[in-house]
């Protein structure tokens, strides 16, 4: 619940989206510009005497040289005084490098009246007067490169309030919440109780209670360790000295053995269900189910392309590509804790490019979703607990886009059971670096009818919403009834329960 991968599930092929966005971005500015300033010009050729290539609204132009200006070469007042280079106020003026009042400044060793006084050949003053060609006030004028208001001056770069001021990080002044931070909680809910979660911890499981004992995953890296681990019972939340069960099947363990975990802890009180993915065809990967009552029953099913589950009556539900020796592409299958047997029991849309979000309500509805190639977001359907009991009993698959579907109106990148609904987390990955920004948490109630085969869906509620990113949701799980929200700012991580108002 504290990594970004708990936030992630836009789909193998939004990666590949994004990317191919960027290209297009980048291949499709500048056509037909020859030139952007002079220096692009430079392969126009050598020009004629007397002339140079100029940048002329993107194209290359020939144009004459300049005339050299009066006071050029040792101009009034010695080779670095006012007049020098180019006409007073230029290349080295008055104010510059070597400024009014600095060593070679009038009145100082170089003054004017020594050796080439003002007056003598060049007289400052003569043919083109200062003021002319590149005046006083030009690119080296006084107040530039090391005058007083230029780079390191008060107010420029290193200025209070710049890029080092102590104003600057939003964040560092906001109000935070003791448990919820910045975020602002919404009308119909409150904040119960909460408990910071170990730096350790990766995602987090419940069981369904009343009694609620609490599960994470604790993994050292890709190549691992990756271990289950009790979390204790809330609001006692303390990371077990032991671990209770390898989450990694034994063939995919060791120092070159690179394994992805999946974002999920799911328990029916007596099992717990982790997962991960390898790379390769098809994602290969594996399942691991823990037994708490009997932990030398604990097994491993192969699971490709897992990443999401949830729990009904009877079964494990996983969403992926494939469980045990059933494989038929992404879909919804289920692991049946009777016999421990697979079968697949929903097939996705033609439109899914890649595995979704799984929840389930307290009123048995299972939140469905997959990664749609038509709108490039996480989309979720409400499935009824009749439809899911008869194709658990009778080995024909629903179809999940035939159940209502959720009106999120963005993308989502988590979701969890929330009493008789669910709730997720809104947002999207925003460019240029497409990281997530967390917008809210939202429920979306169910009303189940037509002895659980009609799933009504309410409009979406907020739950939690972000007053910026200064604290941010890492994950979200179901404690009973209530929602258990994974928060973390400044002031660390830390679990809080979220209620429904009476």
């Amino acid at each position: 619940m504290k990594t970004e991968r708990m936030m992630t599930g836009r789909g193998l092929k939004d990666v590949a989206w994004v990317l191919t966005t960027l290209v297009m971005a980048l291949t499709a500015t500048g056509c037909g510009d020859e030139c952007t300033d002079d220096f692009d010009c430079r392969d126009q050729g050598t020009p004629a005497e007397g002339q140079r290539y100029v940048c002329v609204e993107n194209r290359c132009e020939l144009t004459s040289n300049p005339v050299p200006d009066a006071g050029t070469g040792s101009d009034a007042g010695s080779n670095t005084d006012a007049g020098t280079g180019g006409d007073a106020g230029a290349t080295t003026d008055a104010g510059t490098v070597t400024d009014a009042g600095s060593n070679t400044d009038a009145g100082t060793g170089t003054d004017a009246g020594t050796s080439t006084d003002a007056g003598t050949s060049t007289d400052a003053g003569t043919t083109t007067d200062a003021g002319t060609g590149s005046d006083a006030g030009t690119t080296t004028d006084a107040g530039t490169s090391t005058d007083a208001g230029t780079t390191t001056d008060a107010g420029t770069e290193t200025d209070a309030g710049t890029e080092t001021d102590a104003g600057t990080d939003p964040c560092a002044s906001a109000t935070y919440d003791p448990k919820l931070g910045t975020l602002q909680l919404q009308t119909g809910f409150v904040a119960g109780e909460s408990a910071p979660l170990p730096t350790a911890a990766g995602p987090v499981g419940v069981t369904p209670g009343p009694t609620y004992s609490l599960f994470t995953v604790v993994s050292e890296g890709y190549t691992g360790p990756h271990a289950l681990y009790s979390l204790g019972t809330w609001p006692q939340v303390s990371l077990g000295a032991t671990p209770l069960f390898d989450v990694a099947a034994p063939a995919d363990r060791g120092p070159s053995a690179a394994i992805f975990l999946s974002p999920f802890v799911e328990t029916d009180g007596q099992r717990v269900l982790t997962g991960y993915t390898k790379s390769g065809g098809g994602f290969p990967g594996s399942v691991g189910v823990y037994d708490s009552a009997t932990p030398s029953s604990s097994t491993y099913v192969s699971a490709p392309s897992n990443f999401s589950a949830g729990v009904v009556p009877g079964a494990f539900l996983v969403n992926g590509g494939g469980l045990g020796t059933v494989s038929a592409g992404l879909g919804i299958y289920a692991l049946r804790t009777d016999t421990f047997s697979a079968l697949k029991v929903g097939t996705l849309p033609p439109e899914t490019g890649g595995s979704g979000f799984t929840a389930v309500s307290t009123n048995g509805v299972a939140m469905l979703g997959y990664y749609s190639d038509d709108t490039f977001l996480n989309e979720g359907r409400a499935v009824g607990p009749a439809t899911i009991a008869q194709a658990l009993s009778s080995g024909t698959p629903f179809d999940v886009a035939a159940a209502p579907a959720l009106e999120v109106g963005s993308n989502f990148v988590a979701a969890s059971g929330h009493g008789e609904g669910v709730s997720v987390l809104r947002g999207d990955y925003v460019p240029p670096n497409y990281n997530f920004e967390g917008t809210d948490v939202s429920r979306f109630a169910f009303t189940v009818t037509d002895a659980g085969a009609t799933v009504s869906i309410g409009a979406r509620q907020p739950v939690l919403v972000y007053a910026d990113q200064c604290t941010r949701v890492t994950g979200l799980t179901s404690l009973g009834s209530d929602l258990l929200v994974g928060v973390d700012d400044k002031n660390g991580t830390r679990l809080v329960r979220i209620q429904q108002a009476r």
